[in-house]
């Protein structure tokens, strides 16, 4: 007995050892490949490609440049380093041990890169490492769905909304969330306007932009208070990559407010030094609407409607404009890193849907003579900036300054009276200046300080300082915003460690300084509304603000991601001390000095997952806002109509967006992208004004082969589901849901080295009437505007310079 357990335990002694030396053998028979990625100036490579060819290892590195590849089996392999801007390398592999020590030194490839791939690969990157949903819109995009503007243009993406007042005139909302919610940057600078106003369009010239950032969502800690909902970042030009000059010429026409309009850019470089000049010019009528007999005039909700009907027809009169633009560009790069000094001068000259005036007989004739002149009321708005920018490389770390100088100048022009004879001089004063009604001067001063720290293994962190100083002056015959100083300043810090190949975390907080300094206006005649108009205010709003998000990465292919953070945006002047006439909104708006900071609390969630051709992304969102900050009517009413009060109360704001990219044979492209916004007043137990309703927008692209010298010809269909938006607040109407298609045909003539591009769109194929529920015109019954073709050609030129 004893005899045969003692051989039963060596039988199973005998197994394990053959067990041990199988598994031995396995793992002597693999080993470790570690590495750094360099650039030629020993910088280190993020988000470059390493793969052992003919093998499914691979990955990206880190921030440090550097990765690991575990368990490879011992045998002949080849080593393939690739990243955008840069020579593959491709070496064979030795090794000598179990662990093999690599650095990889990659040069520069000096020929023209494809600029759509490398956007698209930065995108991917950033999207793989920021817990934010950050998106970068790339030329093409932007050429392709060109439209009157640029929130026009980007109105497509979902999550994303144009505010419009008129051809041209546009403002953006994110997620539900405008005016000063959303920050409006040039290249990290933020961009300073009316941003209360919906007839202060953006500062920007959209024919000039190349490629934007889109931050969807919670971006306070770098960009300040007026970040909550999120950032529209436009990055500079490219900068020529070889010497002697390039450049294009483009022209543009649209059938339905027939615009005109003609851009040219040209780029120079020599050695390090280089120059870019950017103009425009365009010029339009009254834009056009389905037939619609009658609109409404904004009035005092306690009166019927009939009595502020009036006759419209298919024109929307005196909606016409004219915009030029000239920026200058110039700069130097080096190995050091590079700067640049920009100058931008943007006029912008538009005439106001005069919905008051169009019940006297005499304007209506005034106003149908010409589709194409400028009549009172109207706008012009002049914009000059200068702005600085340098970049310092540092081994692996990075300095980026700034300083920028930004005039806001905006005159507008009105009928003016005096009911009760108490301000005749002024009156005759104002008239003499051609009518000017309110004129308001916006004076910023900005400066930012960027540093990027590397030096610890898996661990970027990033040092900030934003500060901006603004001078606010006013002149006019009627009143709105008072005369305001106003400063700024941010610290922020954020944190990026990579815990392991596939999970990174990101944090971040941020402290906030601000002063308003608000002067008292005196209302200059007492017998008609309020003798105090404002009183004065000097308060400090001090304010912190931070976030935590992690992302998961198992696969090149897939992405989880969470963001939670606590946001605050300071009130702005026009909430504190509005007191006036809001021409476009037809209601008479105050402030409230008594109102407090904003502060929110909000969630993201991302996931992305891509499969071969197809890519699928989803971004729900929320945001609790302790004492969010609105527009609510009052049982005040005056001559002007009724009076809407700035007040506080708690407020949710959730939804998402859901899209879908499916790439068929190269040649068949389907994108969808649906998006919905839930927003509540939690006191009120109501809506929130002005909230998107639910919407689904398709677009089908279809690639033809070449046909001779007819070359990326392209044909699309782009369809828009817009359901109806019934849960609205007392006095806001609401809106039918509408379905909207759009055509598009494209092609380059081959005539050379530089090919001419031809593009046909025709919006609102159908010529629908529908109504757009955050458009200013649907408070007025009024559609959005008819068929419109356009036409765009663009012509490029290049010369050489070998010297």
């Amino acid at each position: 007995m004893y005899f045969k357990t003692t051989l039963r335990q060596g039988n199973y002694i005998v197994i394990l050892l053959i067990i041990s030396v199988i598994t031995n053998f396995s793992y002597s028979q693999s080993y470790v490949l570690e590495g750094r990625v360099i650039n030629e100036n020993g910088r280190a490579l993020p988000g470059a490609h390493v793969t052992i060819k003919g093998e499914s290892y691979g990955m990206i590195t880190n921030n440090q440049g550097k990765f690991k590849l575990s368990d490879i089996p011992i045998k002949s392999y080849k080593i393939c380093v690739s990243n955008l801007g840069y020579e593959t390398y491709n070496q064979d592999i030795r090794h000598d041990s179990t662990k093999v020590m690599v650095l990889i030194r990659l040069k520069p490839a000096y020929q023209e890169i494809d600029e759509v791939e490398v956007k698209s690969e930065r995108e991917k990157e950033i999207r793989r490492r920021e817990s934010i949903s950050i998106g970068l819109i790339q030329e093409e995009f932007l050429k392709e769905n060109r439209s009157g503007s640029l929130m026009e243009t980007l109105n497509r993406i979902p999550g994303v909304h144009s505010i419009n007042i008129g051809s041209g005139l546009s403002k953006p909302m994110i997620r539900g969330m405008g005016y000063y919610r959303v920050a409006v940057a040039q290249n990290g600078i933020k961009t300073e306007g009316q941003q209360w106003s919906n007839h202060h369009g953006l500062m920007a010239d959209h024919h000039a932009v190349n490629h934007v950032e889109m931050i969807k969502g919670p971006a306070t800690l770098r960009y300040g208070s007026d970040a909550m909902g999120g950032v529209i970042n436009i990055l500079p030009e490219h900068v020529p990559l070889s010497g002697g000059l390039s450049g294009e010429v483009s022209a543009i026409g649209k059938t339905n407010n027939q615009a005109l309009g003609t851009s040219a850019v040209v780029s120079a470089r020599r050695n390090d030094l280089y120059a870019t000049i950017h103009a425009s010019h365009r010029q339009q009528g009254d834009f056009q609407v389905p037939a619609t007999e009658l609109f409404v005039r904004p009035g005092p909700s306690a009166e019927l409607e009939t009595s502020h009907q009036e006759p419209l027809g298919s024109h929307v009169h005196n909606t016409a404009g004219r915009k030029n633009t000239i920026a200058l560009t110039t700069g130097i790069v080096r190995k050091w890193g590079n700067s640049y000094l920009k100058l931008s001068y943007i006029e912008n000259q538009n005439g106001f849907f005069d919905w008051q005036g169009l019940r006297y007989d005499s304007l209506q004739m005034l106003h149908a003579r010409k589709n194409r002149d400028i009549q009172l009321p109207s706008q012009t708005l002049n914009d000059y900036s200068i702005r600085h920018h340098t970049n310092w490389y540092i081994n692996n770390n990075k300095l980026e300054f700034a300083v920028a100088y930004q005039c806001n100048h905006s005159s507008e022009f009105s009928y003016l009276s005096d009911e009760t004879g108490n301000r005749s001089e002024e009156l005759n004063y104002y008239r003499n200046r051609e009518g000017l009604d309110l004129q308001l001067d916006l004076h910023t001063y900005s400066a930012n300080t960027v540093y990027k720290w590397q030096k610890i293994s898996n661990h970027t962190f990033t040092f900030g300082i934003n500060s901006q100083y603004q001078q606010h002056y006013t002149d006019g015959y009627s009143h709105i915003l008072p005369r305001y100083n106003r400063l700024a300043l941010g610290f922020f810090i954020t944190h990026q460690y990579d815990i392991s190949p596939v999970w990174i975390l990101n944090t971040g907080v941020r402290y906030d300084y601000n002063q308003s300094d608000i002067h008292k206006t005196l209302n200059p005649d007492p017998a008609r509304g309020d003798s105090v108009f404002n009183p004065s205010l000097n308060k400090k709003y001090p304010a912190l603000s931070y976030s935590a998000g992690i992302n998961f990465v198992p696969n090149t292919n897939t992405i989880y991601k969470l963001n939670l953070g606590k946001s605050y945006r300071v009130p702005s002047v026009y909430e504190l001390a509005a007191y006036g006439l809001h021409r476009h909104e037809g209601r008479f708006e105050k402030g409230d000095i008594k109102n407090r900071p904003e502060q929110a609390w909000q969630l993201d969630i991302g996931f992305e997952k891509n499969w071969s051709g197809l890519t699928i992304m989803a971004s729900p969102f929320l945001n609790y806002f302790t004492n969010y900050l609105y527009l609510n009517p009052t049982p005040e009413l005056r001559r002007e109509g009724q009076v809407y009060k700035y007040e506080q109360s708690k407020a949710l704001i959730t939804g998402g967006e859901l899209s879908a990219d499916f790439q068929f044979h190269n040649r068949f492209q389907v994108q969808m992208g649906a998006e919905y916004v839930y927003a509540v007043n939690l006191d009120l137990k109501s809506a929130i004004p002005f909230t998107p309703p639910f919407s689904l927008k398709s677009q089908f692209n279809y690639v033809l082969k070449k046909q001779g010298v007819f070359d990326k010809n392209q044909i699309g269909l782009t369809c828009t589901a817009v359901a109806a938006q019934n849960y609205t607040v007392p006095n806001e109407l609401s809106t039918n849901g509408y379905i909207d298609f759009a055509i598009a045909a494209q092609t380059n003539i081959n005539t050379g080295n530089n090919p001419v591009a031809i593009r046909i769109k025709v919006n609102n194929l159908l010529n629908n009437k529908y109504f757009n529920h955050i458009s200013f015109y649907r408070r007025l019954r009024i559609p959005e505007p008819g068929r419109d073709v356009q036409l765009i050609v663009t012509v490029p030129f290049s010369i050489n310079n070998n010297n």
